[in-house]
Formats: structure tokens, C-alpha cells, sequence
């Protein structure tokens, strides 16, 4: 036995070689911990050889029990720094610690209270003593230390316990519901590297599974800390988050999802139907079974889920009006919409005291950049603008092209682009009525109140505060061919994944980032609106594991489907 406990200190004394790095980092600190571990291992086992009594023994034994916590943490710190050696020296450094956990557990196996008087009769066993307040403080100390350190290294290889602390995923995850996540399948890495377990599935579409977020910054910096509050986490008994962004917020890492995107295909959504195209098919087709998890009417869940529901994003009324808007831009015939949208530009020009003259696409710019264009902002101006536009050389041929400029070339795309199209033709009939009505008012020199009071505008101010809302929804029931491109799909080993949630899950559809971008592309008159579409695939080296039981609360233990 005596020889097995050298061997450890020479298992000890390579890792610790291994570990050596020449430069001025953080990593620099990994030699001397590892040497001061293995030099004092050495010291108590010398100790223990001259003097076999059972207060060194118990010394000694400790060193062997956080032999496997202080080499990892010493991978970590080499790994910490900016240029910390290679992958092939990651891979011996992790076979060789994952070779002195498994002989440590081996002596300590042998060296437990039954087995250790076998190898050593002089550590007999002898009546206790008397253990001091301090003495017993240590122990539970030591015993809460090196449980958080085995519940870190389980949590990180085997599986971990996930509280939801979102409703992204309702229904099927509340607020609450914790959940068991699998983690050896999905291929584990050590900390701050590429080395560890390989991965042993692929994921299907429906897979619920926990992953990184990618929206925030993967460098090494960020992973160092991400690694010390999860530990601090453990520590704290999940009392002490420290992962928080440069705002003081915690950070929404790990992501709860559900897999709606594999390799090999491209995705487009439209009015909250996910489509799909494979490589070699020519058209996008419904993806039939994400009808069946994504919830768009919280209303309509039954009432035992309701209740534990904390937010509704919208209303019945406002879901069906929704829906309303989704039917009229679905339906719109574009030949009556153009038609419609030549004779207001016409009567506008009629209306218009003063003919424009020498006219240029640099006049209209300047009338209204388009960068000014955003729907919202637009029709609150819309009394200014009537009246700039009846008064500037120029007023109604730049209102000409906004109103009719799309009808040149009405054909789009795919689905996803008529619609927009249609939606942003839809806006504009209303305003440009709008601007019809304000200058027929003003040209009858009617009072403030009087142009306040007309029901026409009124009307027509109700039907702007419906595209307005419906603009404000725009982003959670559709996104535009994704990857872009003919002959690009999702990556082999990516997937693209959404909450269940639709109108509350901040997902791979979105960014944290808002931009302005036109409703439709193609139209250099096009209303714009402030989005957050920014979709992307997450490969799989980012997913930690899949979500495979919700065992809290016992009213809802079941597997996830």
C-alpha cells in the first residue's frame, strides 16, 4: 500500500510538470499550486511512513480525498490564461487527472475505516476523542467543501439539476419546474477547453435541451467567469449568482429550448407557421409537429395551467385581432391595393395649391429621408406631415412615389416576403388616406378641435393603431428564409431552436441588438420598424444536455414532451 501512495505522488508531480507555462498570465499559477499540493502530499506521506499514527493517517487521507479537486483546479488555471498550451497536451492532461481520480477513489476505497488496519495494524482503532466545537466546525466545513466540489464535477459530466427561472418554455416548462438535464451523451468538456467526454447523439427535432447562450461574448475571459460563479453557485448553496453581464443583470446562460431546426434544411416562419425546406426540394413545406408545441394563445390553455402562468402577452381580444391583420394582408388582392393606392397620390395632387416643378430623386429625399420612415413615428407626425407635403415643391410627387413606387415590380420572393410586402401596402393605403383626410381638413381651413373631432380621421387613426400594434408582434410570428441564401441550410452538427413560448422567448430568432429595417425590402419607400430578427444555428459543441425529466413540483412529474 505504501508503494500505491507513492505512486500518487508521482502521478501528482507529472500533472504538475504538465502543467508548467512559461508565460506571464494567470496560467502562470498553475505550477506552483500544483507543486505546493504535491510537495506537502509528500511531506504528510513521509510523516505517516515514520510515525503510523491516526491523526497523520487522517492528514494523509484528506490530501487523497481532494487529489481529484485540486488538479482540476489546476487544469483550469493553466487553461485560464490567453495562450495555455496545446489541445494534445489537453488531452493528456485530462486523461491523466481523470487516471488519478479513479486510482484515488481506489486508495481510499482501500484505506477506509474496515479495510485500512489490513495494510497498517498500528492504526487500530481506539476509543474516540473528544472533538473540540472548532474541531467539528472544520469538519462540516471540509465535508460542504468537498460536496460542492463532487456536485460541480456532476454537474459538469453526468447530469445536473435545472430550476426554470423563465416562462419561455410554457407550457411544458413553468416557473419553477425543475428539471433533470443529461449531460455525458451530449460529449462534456473540461473547462476552458475542447477536451472531455465525446459527444454520443445527435438531436431531433422536439428535443428539449439546455445549451449556452450565444448572444453573449464565449471568449476566454467570459468562460473563466462563467466556470467561478457556477462554482461560487455551488458554494453558496445557489444562494450567490455572479454570472452577470456589464450591466449588473444575471445573465440568461444557460438556455432551456426546444430543437425546431436540423442540418440540412432552411427554415422560414410566417403568421406563426414554421415551414421547412431539405436540400433538393424546391418549395417550403408547414413543419406539421411544431404546431403542436408552440404556444401562441396563453388563453386558451386549461385553466389548471393558467393559473401558474405569471404573464399573458396578449389578450383574446388582442390575439384575435392578431389574427385579423394576418388574414387581411393574406387576402389582400394586390391589383385593387394598387389601383387604390394611384387614385389618393392623384387626388392629393389635385388637392395640392402649388404644381411641383423640376423635380428630382435628390428633392424627395430631402422632403423625407427614408431613414425617417419608421411606421410608428409616421403616423404620429401625420398632421405635420400633410402639412409639409401641401406646402414644399415637391410634396406630392414624393408622396406619388411612396404610395405607388412598389406597384413597378409587385412580385416578391417566398411567402415570408409577400406577406411583408402586403402588410406594408396595407399601412400604407391607411396612411396615405390619412394624409388625404388631413389635407382635405386643412385646406377647409376647419379649426384645431374640428380636426381633432373628425370621425373620418378617427377611424382612420383606429385602423393605424392596429398595424402599429401588429408591427410590435411582427418579430415573434415570422423571420425571413434562414440560413439566406440558395444553397445554404443549417450546418451539420447546428440546430436552431425556439421556446414554446413564441410571444415570451428570447430564442435564436432574435438578437439583444434593435434595428431599423423596412417592412419591405424591395420597396425604397417602405415603412420601417424596429426589429430584433437577427436568427442563427448554434452548433452542437454548445449544447450541454437534454432535458429529459421534471421531477418539481410532484403535481407535475413527468417526462417532457
Amino acid at each position: 500500500m505504501t508503494k500505491r501512495l507513492y505512486i500518487l505522488a508521482v502521478l501528482c508531480a507529472l500533472f504538475t510538470v504538465l502543467s508548467f507555462y512559461p508565460g506571464f498570465s494567470i496560467s502562470l499559477l498553475a505550477f506552483p499550486a500544483g507543486a505546493v499540493f504535491t510537495f506537502f502530499y509528500y511531506v504528510m506521506l513521509s510523516r505517516f511512513i515514520k510515525n503510523k499514527d491516526r491523526k497523520t493517517f487522517g492528514k494523509l487521507r484528506k490530501f487523497i480525498e481532494y487529489t481529484p479537486f485540486v488538479f482540476f483546479a489546476v487544469f483550469i488555471l493553466r487553461r485560464a490564461g490567453h495562450s495555455a498550451g496545446s489541445f494534445a497536451l489537453d488531452v493528456i492532461t485530462v486523461l491523466l487527472w481523470t487516471g488519478m481520480t479513479v486510482y484515488s477513489f481506489v486508495l481510499l476505497f482501500h484505506l477506509s475505516e474496515k479495510r485500512v488496519e489490513k495494510y497498517y495494524p498500528e492504526l487500530k482503532k481506539t476509543e474516540s476523542e473528544h472533538k473540540t466545537l472548532g474541531h467539528q466546525i472544520l469538519e462540516w466545513a471540509d465535508a460542504l467543501v468537498q460536496a460542492a466540489c463532487l456536485v460541480l464535477l456532476i454537474n459538469l459530466f453526468f447530469f445536473q439539476l435545472y430550476a426554470i427561472p423563465s416562462e419561455s418554455m410554457v407550457p411544458e416548462f413553468m416557473v419553477g419546474d425543475r428539471v433533470i438535464v443529461v449531460k455525458t451523451p451530449s460529449g462534456p468538456k473540461f473547462p476552458l477547453s475542447e477536451a472531455g467526454i465525446p459527444r454520443l447523439r445527435n438531436y431531433d427535432r422536439g428535443d428539449i435541451i439546455v445549451f449556452r447562450n450565444p448572444h453573449y461574448d464565449d471568449g476566454k475571459e467570459s468562460e473563466v467567469r462563467s466556470f467561478v460563479s457556477q462554482l461560487v453557485y455551488m458554494l453558496t448553496f445557489t444562494a450567490v449568482n455572479i454570472n452577470k453581464d456589464e450591466f449588473g443583470n444575471v445573465k440568461a446562460d444557460p438556455l432551456v429550448k426546444r430543437i425546431t431546426g436540423v442540418p440540412g434544411e432552411k427554415l422560414m416562419m410566417v403568421d406563426g407557421i414554421l415551414y421547412s425546406k431539405k436540400q433538393g426540394e424546391t418549395d417550403f413545406s408547414p413543419v406539421q409537429e411544431d404546431a403542436a408545441w408552440a404556444a401562441w394563445d396563453l388563453n386558451s390553455l386549461p385553466l389548471s395551467q393558467k393559473e401558474m402562468v405569471h404573464y399573458f402577452p396578449l389578450s383574446e381580444e388582442t390575439f384575435n385581432l392578431m389574427l385579423s391583420v394576418e388574414s387581411l394582408r393574406a387576402n389582400l388582392d394586390i391589383s385593387e391595393a394598387a389601383e387604390t393606392a394611384r387614385r389618393i397620390a392623384e387626388e392629393f395632387e389635385y388637392l395640392k395649391p402649388d404644381r411641383d416643378t423640376d423635380i428630382t430623386f435628390d428633392n424627395l429625399e430631402e422632403i423625407l429621408p427614408s431613414s425617417k420612415m419608421e411606421l410608428t413615428d409616421m403616423f404620429m407626425n401625420n398632421e405635420q406631415t400633410a402639412r409639409t407635403l401641401l406646402t414644399v415643391n415637391g410634396g406630392s410627387a414624393w408622396f406619388s412615389a411612396f404610395m405607388t413606387d412598389w406597384t413597378r415590380n409587385p412580385e416578391r420572393e417566398n411567402l415570408f416576403e409577400r406577406r411583408s410586402a402586403n402588410l406594408n401596402i396595407l399601412a400604407k393605403l391607411v396612411f396615405g388616406r390619412l394624409i388625404l383626410r388631413n389635407a382635405q381638413l386643412i385646406l377647409a381651413n376647419t379649426t384645431a378641435s374640428e380636426f381633432r373631432a373628425d370621425p373620418q380621421r378617427a377611424s382612420l387613426l383606429a385602423d393605424a393603431d392596429v398595424y402599429r400594434f401588429y408591427i410590435s408582434a411582427h418579430d415573434q410570428r415570422n423571420f425571413g428564409e434562414f440560413p439566406e441564401g440558395e444553397n445554404n441550410f443549417i450546418p451539420e452538427d447546428s440546430y436552431f431552436m425556439m421556446g414554446d413560448n413564441r410571444f415570451n422567448s428570447m430564442d435564436m430568432r432574435h438578437s439583444y441588438n434593435v434595428h431599423l429595417q423596412p417592412i419591405d425590402p424591395e420597396d425604397k419607400y417602405s415603412f420601417l420598424y424596429r426589429s430584433n430578427l437577427a436568427p442563427q444555428y448554434v452548433h452542437a459543441d454548445k449544447i450541454l444536455g437534454g432535458a429529459v425529466f421534471r421531477f418539481w413540483p410532484p403535481s407535475r412529474i413527468g417526462v417532457p414532451e
